[in-house]
């Protein structure tokens, strides 16, 4: 049975994540005849950069951009009404919204989360995930703000239209690791080493294992109807994640001096935000402020089935071997625009 899949977010990180996992799997757990997925990859401009080498990248049997904003409804009702006539409907749908920038208005954010929530409820979709941000734990919800608010407030109305009948699955993820590539990656390293203490861990995670985990939840919907699962490799301090990049690669973790970050960080009040949740959630973590925080995660990991998300270090060393491969002469795969959290949005506040 072929099922239609709508994915937001289709040409960023996460987007094409799970795309690859879906349609071609995580050996060797292949795709079997049951799973056999139709992606319909939402996409704002279809003759962008981005939406032109998703379409190259697969069969058109298989995957199809379809052109639509979150902003314009009638747009979005448009493409469920053409794939309820062709196809009878979508069966999936994965949701994952641009974040705005640190310290941005999220209310478009929110009003895209719910209006995608909605059009799944009316047209009765069958599995709906919904990818929002790792939390600090109930007693820290009221002081959420913008993007965070924003994102528990579309959680907390799938939950309410599940009551209706929306077959929800939220994922939440950690801080993504490839936040801490190339130059602005070496500024996010500076300013965590020098705000954050010492024995704080972050719980961290790689995009394409947030591709393995969607396309697990897809595959065993039923299992994980209204279930909550945080997207965690390990939690590491910064000094721990040196540690790994220098085991792993053979050199220090780069990282801009403290006489830069400091001053970012002086500049910026919405850094020093991110750095007092993240101080949050590690306390929340470890004074067991979050209990159910621990299922959240073995959640997560057991979709995978053959194996774990993996550690940074780990995460490293793939990317080594693939670097290797492509100086051998493998073709180089295209990079798509980072659609979710980065340094860059963070300090420019743009989307």
């Amino acid at each position: 049975m072929r099922r239609p899949i709508l994915i937001t977010g289709s040409t960023g990180k996460q987007g094409r994540a799970l795309i690859r996992a879906l349609l071609h799997g995580l050996p060797p757990i292949m795709p079997s005849a049951e799973d056999e997925y139709r992606i319909y990859a939402l996409t704002r401009s279809s003759s962008s950069a981005a939406a032109k080498a998703l379409r190259e990248s697969e069969n058109e049997e298989r995957l199809q951009i379809v052109e639509g904003d979150l902003d314009d409804r009638e747009s979005i009702v448009r493409i469920f009404e053409r794939v309820s006539g062709e196809e009878g409907g979508f069966w999936g749908v994965y949701c994952v919204l641009e974040f705005p920038g640190l310290g941005a208005d999220a209310t478009g954010e929110e009003r895209r989360g719910k209006l995608l929530a909605d059009l799944a409820l009316k047209y009765k979709v069958q599995a709906y995930i919904y990818s929002s941000a790792m939390r600090s734990g109930p007693e820290h919800e009221d002081t959420l703000i913008l993007s965070g608010r924003a994102k528990a407030n579309v959680e907390n109305y799938c939950m309410v239209l599940g009551e209706k009948g929306l077959p929800w699955t939220i994922l939440r993820p950690g801080f993504f690791m490839e936040n801490f590539d190339d130059f602005l990656g070496s500024i996010a390293v500076g300013v965590l080493k020098s705000g954050l203490k010492k024995e704080t861990t972050i719980g961290i995670v790689a995009s394409e294992d947030i591709g393995y985990v969607a396309a697990g939840v897809f595959r065993h919907h039923e299992m994980y109807r209204q279930k909550i699962l945080t997207l965690v490799s390990e939690f590491a301090t910064m000094t721990q994640l040196e540690d790994s990049y220098q085991r792993a690669l053979g050199k220090p973790l780069p990282s801009v001096p403290a006489a830069v970050a400091w001053p970012i960080m002086k500049m910026n009040k919405m850094i020093r935000w991110l750095i007092n949740d993240l101080e949050k959630s590690h306390r929340a973590r470890v004074e067991g402020e979050y209990p159910q925080l621990e299922n959240e995660v073995s959640l997560a990991n057991e979709v995978f089935e053959i194996r774990m998300m993996r550690t940074y270090y780990d995460w490293l060393r793939t990317r080594k071997r693939q670097r290797r491969m492509e100086r051998l002469g493998e073709s180089r795969s295209r990079k798509a625009k980072w659609n979710q959290l980065s340094l860059g949005k963070l300090l420019t506040g743009r989307a």
